[in-house]
């Protein structure tokens, strides 16, 4: 008799393994897969027929015809994809895989509560709950790894109400060449792949050739190993041990292969990035790319299992669901869905503590042929991605150009997207073209509706153009835009001409957001200047006064070494303080003559008269700062001080970062601009990360 399954997952990556697995188990099965997964910058999630296809390669079907039917909806809205379907086995997929754990089992528990909320309604005799392995439940992720095991007695409890046949299934993290099609990046190997091409990508934006010269060093690596679970091996187990028809009601673990030195792991990883990666003792000769490698393999690090303990002993193939030992099939003892909760969390570190492999293990590990060939095949598609499904270098998104008139002169006005919602008025920098932001403007797009503008007041026609005009300037944008309210993001000398703004008009501004920001102020002398803003000021002064000395002040600036040593005491940035090739030609832009350089000087001397500090406890609309460790332009310092006066602040620190910040980690940004204008009182939750530091709470205390 033919069988209706419902596939809804968070994981369009796994569910649409299961589904693949689903239809070649039966000639007469239908799949109904749901697609909850959730699009941000830089993770683009795919569409139903990029999904749709990836099922058919999966399954080895050339046309799955009717028997497949794919939907996709936002975690939020799954009830209404679920509206009027039927099915008899239901399967809810949320594994936790966000590299936002708080973000991700938000939606995870969104979307299973849709699930079991529809159950009764479906017509169902089965439903499976797939969830993380319980590994995981101590240490920083302890209180999220619990919600998860939340979720799994709420499946039963609904199951028992429904009078349903249930199974509880618990997978580790898998490996798949298509997560970066998809957007994906499960824990594990994965990140550790994802950490290596994007250091590789912002080091070889600046120096292509750096890494034939240099290698990178990897702390922290010794006794520890990964455990490399192919996705379509993860889909098998999880059918066997939830087919229709299947075990009896339980709890089960997916089996996963003995684990591989993490060393190991790294050395194969990083030769197929063309990378030489050498583990060391300690962190304390790192350079600033082996610190930002180092950092964004925390999680790698807390995902891995200690090598050497009886957690590498083989466990038995899958059970016939008798042996409560044997992994996949194997009801779990009666509290396995209720782990008594630790009595302390671990208190968070920049290295969490490796966890136990609880999760059994098969005979053998991933075989170093089979390493190579999956670890290069993710290579592949990382290079890609982008082309492919808008996960990666979505630089072909373009700015839309037009004019309009402002005070008796031509405005160029850029936009780019349509979201719904207030759009995203960027304010770049005085003196500056849109070439700085073109990356990140790529990456906002999808999400948002973005504007932006020319500033004026340095090109030779232009008349001086001082903060008011410039306030005038961005009046005239959102009455282009049409927009009652925006959400203003201010890059460098932007956030004051924004702050300014707010105070015009606090009906207008939805939100601040603050890139990179220099809160400089003529006559407050706080000894917090970079040097850079030290030489710019004298420089600025001097041509105020004298602008016939324009010509011998070009070459003063060297405004191309910007990126520096950041904050006083900070250690060098090395490569990462090289300026990325594709800046040379704006950096130059208000320094190319005398006369273009005297009109920036002026504009500077005025906007430094806006005492922001003063304005700044008046703001309503909540801000977040986004700044840089390794910022030699604008002060990290002073913006920290600036963020205090700011009633509703946040302040996020980039780790080994410079000022073109923006440019040269666009997804990073455009991620944290978009879970701030989405949940400003919760951005630091929702992205939390190794690089990034929080130093503002909502009271405007330093942490």
């Amino acid at each position: 008799m033919p069988q209706r399954v419902l596939i809804a997952g968070t994981s369009a990556l796994l569910a649409g393994r299961l589904a693949a697995r689903c239809l070649t188990a039966s000639g007469d099965t239908e799949v109904v897969l749901l697609s909850a997964a959730v699009s941000r910058p830089g993770a683009i999630a795919p569409d139903r027929k990029e999904i749709a296809s990836f099922v058919a390669q999966s399954a080895r079907l050339h046309d799955p015809g009717g028997r497949l039917t794919v939907v996709c909806a936002a975690p939020e809205a799954v009830a209404g994809g679920l509206a009027g379907l039927t099915a008899d086995q239901v399967w809810c997929v949320v594994p936790g895989w966000d590299r936002a754990p708080v973000r991700g089992a938000r939606g995870d528990a969104a979307l299973a509560g849709s699930v079991l909320a529809a159950l009764p309604g479906l017509g169902a005799v089965g439903y499976v709950h797939v969830g993380p392995d319980g590994a995981a439940d101590d240490g920083p992720a302890g209180p999220v790894r619990r919600g998860y095991r939340e979720l799994e007695r709420r499946a039963v409890e609904a199951c028992l109400d429904a009078g349903v046949a249930w199974r509880v299934l618990r997978t580790p993290p898998v490996l798949d060449d298509q997560a970066p099609v998809f957007g994906e990046c499960p824990p594990g190997a994965h990140r550790l792949l994802w950490a290596l091409h994007a250091v590789r990508t912002e080091v070889e934006d600046r120096v292509p050739d750096w890494f034939e010269r240099h290698p990178l060093r990897v702390a922290g690596a010794a006794g520890l190993g990964l455990t490399l679970l192919p996705a379509e091996q993860a889909a098998e187990e999880l059918w066997r041990a939830g087919a229709p028809g299947g075990l009896p009601d339980g709890f089960a673990t997916v089996p996963a292969p003995a684990p591989v030195p993490l060393a190991d792991v790294l050395a194969r990883a990083g030769a197929v990035h063309g990378i030489d990666v050498r583990p060391v003792a300690d962190r304390a000769a790192l350079s600033a790319a082996d610190r930002l490698l180092d950092l964004r393999l925390t999680d790698v690090r807390a995902q891995a299992v200690r090598l050497g303990g009886p957690a590498e002993a083989p466990a038995p193939g899958p059970s016939d669901g008798t042996d409560p030992a044997a992994g996949v099939g194997a009801p779990a003892p009666a509290a396995a869905g209720h782990p008594p909760a630790p009595s302390t969390d671990l208190p968070e570190a920049a290295d969490p503590p490796p966890r136990s492999a609880a999760t059994p293990t098969l005979a053998a590990p991933l075989s170093a042929a089979a390493q190579w060939e999956l670890f290069g095949s993710v290579r592949a598609y990382q290079a890609v991605a982008g082309r492919v499904a808008g996960t990666a270098g979505r630089e072909d998104v373009s700015l839309r150009r037009r004019t309009v008139e402002v005070a008796g002169r031509p405005l160029a006005v850029y936009e780019a997207g349509d979201g719904d919602g207030p759009p995203l008025v960027v304010l770049n920098a005085l003196g500056q073209g849109p070439g700085f932001l073109t990356r990140l403007c790529a990456r906002l797009a999808p999400h948002h509706r973005v504007v932006t503008w020319q500033v004026r007041g340095t090109e030779r026609d232009d008349p001086p153009w001082r903060a008011g005009d410039q306030l005038d300037d961005l009046e005239a944008v959102l009455d282009a835009a049409g927009a009652d309210r925006a959400h203003l993001l201010g890059w460098c000398t932007g956030a004051k001409i924004a702050t300014a703004f707010q105070r015009r008009r606090p009906d207008a501004v939805a939100s601040l957001v603050f890139l990179n920001a220099t809160f400089r102020q003529n006559g407050r002398w706080d000894g917090l200047d970079t040097k850079y803003e030290a030489d710019l000021a004298a420089v600025c002064r001097a041509l105020d006064r004298s602008p016939a000395k324009a010509t011998r002040m070009l070459g003063l600036l060297a405004p191309g070494a910007a990126g520096g040593k950041g904050s006083p005491g900070a250690r060098d940035a090395g490569v990462l303080g090289v300026l990325s090739r594709s800046l040379a030609d704006e950096v130059r832009r208000p320094f190319r003559d005398a006369e273009v350089l005297v009109r920036y000087a002026r504009q500077l001397v005025d906007l430094w008269r806006l005492d922001s500090a003063a304005q700044a406890a008046r703001v309503t609309a909540p801000v977040l700062f986004v700044c840089s460790e390794f910022d030699g332009i604008s002060s990290p310092a002073r913006a920290r001080e600036a963020a205090r006066c700011f009633p509703r602040a946040r302040y996020a620190e980039l780790a080994v970062a410079g000022h073109y910040a923006p440019h040269d980690r666009p997804a990073l940004v455009a991620e944290l601009i978009t879970e701030f204008v989405r949940a400003p009182d919760e951005v630091a939750d929702l992205v939390r990360y190794a690089e990034i530091t929080w130093h503002i709470d909502t009271e405007g205390t330093a942490r």
